[in-house]
């Protein structure tokens, strides 16, 4: 940004801050704690029910849609519809996604000063649905600093549910709509198979491609030297494509470790499991509403975020009945 923007949007660059991703050390891990007990497994696992009632919903409205667009009926419905309940915004999925791809916007491209100005506008309408969330309870706002980052946190989880879980939900319908096998897999649903699909498909086209970081002290890689300063581009893909030719996938924990897309260690993603069910559960429910879904002409439409990758259309051809 430059430094007159910096100046007009300092409480946008202040906002963002605060989001605990970007701190470390013990600042990092005492932001976290409460955020991370919220989403354990066993909070994930409760949601099961919620998230079924969710994905059945917008396959009906994917039904209904006249183009039958599945990215902002299911992929965008979905996530937006999960998101809105667990953080307690009353908006609706598609102003949600608007707020997310507005934000992602301006990270990828700072120096935009109408992607600043927009984010800005974002900004200030998350905050206000955020001070009246139950979900805020019982986390610090007892001064201006407490409230400025306990609405930052929330507003970073509800963030990272939305744009990235979409991506990957409408990858993984592509995935099996362009492939029979996978798809008869899918409709088998042999015990671990479709969490194994959702993690090939996170190996293979991640939501985040990559992430940029500033090497903090000089080292040795793989036989290249790395300098305190140096700016690094890390791929967050794996190397490995789904083969629907196996007759066992690997196990999802095998498959996990071949890729960064939920980050690593300290920094590992808090509602990576909620990310993988809301997927899962897609594919489930979605071979079971349309047996015979296809993809329609012209079925394909990629985002033009180089550095978010996900549809903005998926039009599909889909059948009325559900299998008995």
């Amino acid at each position: 940004m430059t430094e007159e923007s910096r100046r007009e949007h300092r409480a946008l660059t202040e906002f963002l801050r605060l989001w605990f991703v970007h701190t470390d050390g013990e600042e990092h891990a005492a932001l976290r704690k409460p955020v991370q007990r919220l989403f354990s497994a066993s909070f994930t696992r409760s949601l099961a029910g919620r998230v079924e009632e969710i994905v059945d919903a917008c396959l009906e409205g994917l039904a209904a849609d006249p183009a039958h667009d599945a990215v902002p009926t299911v992929a965008e419905g979905v996530s937006g519809r999960v998101m809105g309940h667990i953080v307690g915004v009353p908006q609706e999925p598609a102003v949600l996604h608007t707020w997310s791809k507005t934000l992602s916007g301006f990270i990828a491209a700072m120096y935009r000063r109408d992607h600043a100005e927009a984010a800005h506008r974002v900004m200030l309408e998350m905050t206000e649905a955020l001070a009246a969330s139950p979900a805020l309870d019982g986390f610090p706002r007892d001064t201006g600093e407490d409230r400025a980052r306990t609405t930052a946190t929330w507003s970073m989880i509800l963030f990272g549910g939305l744009e990235t879980t979409a991506s990957l939900i409408g990858s993984c319908l592509l995935a099996v709509l362009d492939d029979r096998a996978l798809w008869d897999r899918v409709a088998a649903d042999r015990p671990g198979e479709v969490e194994s699909l959702v993690e090939s498909v996170l190996e293979r086209r991640p939501p985040l491609r990559n992430v940029g970081r500033v090497v903090a002290e000089t080292f040795e890689f793989e036989g290249l030297s790395l300098t305190e300063g140096d700016l690094v581009l890390v791929s967050l893909a794996g190397g490995g494509l789904f083969d629907a030719d196996l007759d066992d996938l690997a196990p999802v924990a095998e498959r996990a470790d071949r890729h960064l897309v939920f980050g690593h260690g300290a920094h590992y993603c808090v509602g990576a499991p909620l990310a993988r069910l809301e997927a899962a559960t897609v594919l489930r429910r979605f071979v079971r509403r349309f047996p015979h879904a296809a993809l329609a002409d012209n079925a394909v439409e990629w985002g033009p975020n180089l550095a978010y990758v996900g549809l903005d259309h998926l039009f599909l051809a889909v059948d009325g009945n559900p299998a008995p």
